[in-house]
């Protein structure tokens, strides 16, 4: 006996689609995080804005003479130069698109403007990072070329790194710790680490965890590790990923001359868009990142694992 199948009723089936669109998958914003740099501000007519710094004065080691007036010495300035430059987008939806659209359309696009500046704000910011610090090696290598497929991260270095830095007079916060942005790979590579994973502690382990950091997930030989799932890298004999360690004195300055805006332009009647047919979202911002001082934090590479 013949039957009907489901299948004859193919071309007279519709999709029922949801009302709303499937969460993205999306990095953790870590690197624009403002209380980790110095923030500038620029008056209107200007595009640079210039921070300066007073070294502190040498050891008076020698002993006065009697009587006898020191000879006075300068003051010394230096400076660095943060211009900066202007970023957007924007997405263009008709208004057949809005009416034909299962989803919320206008509130969808909303969302991923928002979050596409945010992206770009903490990428570039990650690029300017990238260019400056102190760099150290996994391993004591002596450069980046000099690091190999079995130089990844291991904690005899993050030891090494957070006496280095006390060393080299670095502050660390009141609860007395170092910031460690670290790469995912980097991250799994610590863990793997036999000789370093009995020090490691989760955040809910804390005794004084203050703010836990958004992608903070332990504490280990003095840093609070922050996983970043976009860190940068660099072609070398191996792909090489760089970490950053650093305290609460800015070694990267910000400067803003226009300072974030969305925007939701309705579809007019006007002589660009007669026939309203254009509803826009978008976004723009005016600002620069660049490395005040490379002696303020560091630049922690070393191969990984993939993953």
């Amino acid at each position: 006996m013949a039957q009907t199948a489901s299948s004859a009723l193919s071309s007279l089936v519709t999709f029922d689609v949801q009302q709303q669109a499937l969460k993205n998958l999306r990095v953790s914003l870590v690197y624009a995080n403002r209380d980790w740099s110095e923030q500038g501000s620029l008056m209107p007519g200007t595009d640079t804005a210039r921070f300066a710094f007073m070294p502190d004065m040498s050891i008076a080691a020698t002993p006065l003479t009697e009587g006898t007036t020191p000879t006075a010495v300068a003051l010394t300035f230096t400076n660095v130069d943060v211009t900066v430059a202007q970023y957007g987008n924007l997405v263009d939806i008709t208004d057949v698109a809005k009416v034909k659209s299962p989803l919320a359309i206008i509130a969808e696009a909303s969302d991923r403007v928002s979050r596409n500046a945010q992206d770009t704000i903490d990428q570039i910011t990650r690029d300017a990072i990238a260019t400056g610090g102190t760099a150290f090696y996994e391993g004591g290598a002596a450069n980046r070329a000099a690091l190999g497929g079995t130089n990844t991260m291991k904690g005899s270095d993050l030891r090494k790194l957070y006496f280095t830095m006390r060393k080299n007079k670095i502050p660390q916060d009141a609860q007395g710790h170092y910031t460690l942005i670290l790469g995912a790979e980097q991250g799994f590579d610590l863990k793997a680490d036999t000789t370093a994973s009995s020090g490691i502690i989760p955040t809910l382990a804390y005794t004084t965890p203050g703010i836990v950091r958004e992608g903070e997930i332990e504490a280990f030989e003095g840093f609070r590790i922050i996983i970043a799932q976009n860190p940068p890298t660099f072609s070398s004999t191996v792909t090489v990923t760089a970490g950053f360690a650093f305290g609460p004195v800015h070694g990267w300055g910000v400067a803003d001359l226009q300072s974030l805006n969305v925007y939701h332009v309705a579809a007019g009647g006007d002589h660009n868009d007669p026939l309203a047919q254009h509803e826009l979202l978008g976004w723009k911002i005016m600002f620069g990142v660049a490395v005040l001082a490379n002696n303020r934090f560091y630049r922690l590479e070393s191969a990984t694992t993939a993953l």
